[in-house]
């Protein structure tokens, strides 16, 4: 779905941007070299508050692929506890604990994106800006009256700032289509899943300080029924059978 999605994109959006990108003049139409400019009225503070418009929706958007990349790889943290034993990622980590991440995202993932997105938004402060015309009377004072200012755009910089977005999404969309090997039940943000995935033996102590992985537990068993649980003791490493009740 997501693949579709991206190559519908590129076929709506990126081949009317070459089209629009056409009578490009390569030496006078990079970022506030160009001449082009929006055909509005405005005065200072309405243009600059257009050409920064932008900004803001490139920020939302951001904001809306962290979501998506947090989702992901705080899945892909969970469904890790059931092939390797790790410690619980905690604010203040003791014993076998280990810290948050300081961007709420493995660096592997936050510098990537921090990276493109700083590119963004120069690209788009490229593409949209603020041009202002002064008209200086002979003693060098500026005459108001006949003083413009408007909001100019480069096609060349706007090109390129949808290139550059366009394959951050289908950088993802490829990362979000391919297949997660189940170790343990999905559970995204269920509080009650986590839960039930957090039952250990009675006799285990201090849990939470050791390194812990989600299994079948050894020789424990819940009214009958085999218990799997996040533990520090031994798990069995055979698959979950199919069609057998766990608790």
């Amino acid at each position: 779905m997501i693949l579709r999605f991206c190559l519908i994109l590129s076929a709506n959006v990126l081949a009317p941007l070459l089209s629009f990108a056409g009578g490009i003049d390569s030496n006078k139409s990079w970022g506030t070299a160009s001449d082009d400019i929006i055909p509005f009225g405005f005065g200072i503070l309405s243009n600059a508050w257009l050409v920064n418009l932008p900004q803001l929706v490139l920020s939302l958007c951001y904001l809306a692929l962290n979501t998506i990349c947090t989702s992901i790889a705080s899945a892909q943290e969970w469904n890790n506890l059931g092939k390797t034993r790790k410690g619980l990622r905690v604010t203040r980590p003791e014993a076998s604990q280990r810290s948050t991440y300081f961007l709420q995202l493995p660096y592997k993932w936050a510098t990537p994106l921090l990276l493109t997105s700083g590119i963004l938004h120069w690209l788009l402060s490229q593409s949209f800006f603020l041009v202002r015309i002064d008209v200086l009377d002979r003693k060098g004072a500026i005459v108001e009256e006949s003083s413009q200012s408007a909001c100019g755009y480069s096609r060349l910089s706007l090109l390129i700032f949808f290139v550059v977005a366009f394959l951050l999404v289908c950088a993802i969309g490829l990362i979000a289509t391919r297949s997660l090997e189940q170790k343990v039940p999905f559970a995204a943000s269920c509080s009650l899943v986590i839960s039930a995935a957090c039952h250990p033996p009675k006799q285990e102590i201090d849990t939470h300080l050791k390194e812990v992985k989600w299994g079948v537990v050894e020789e424990q068993t819940e009214q009958g029924y085999a218990h799997c649980s996040i533990t520090a003791l031994p798990t069995i490493k055979q698959k979950l059978v199919e069609g057998r009740v766990y608790r």
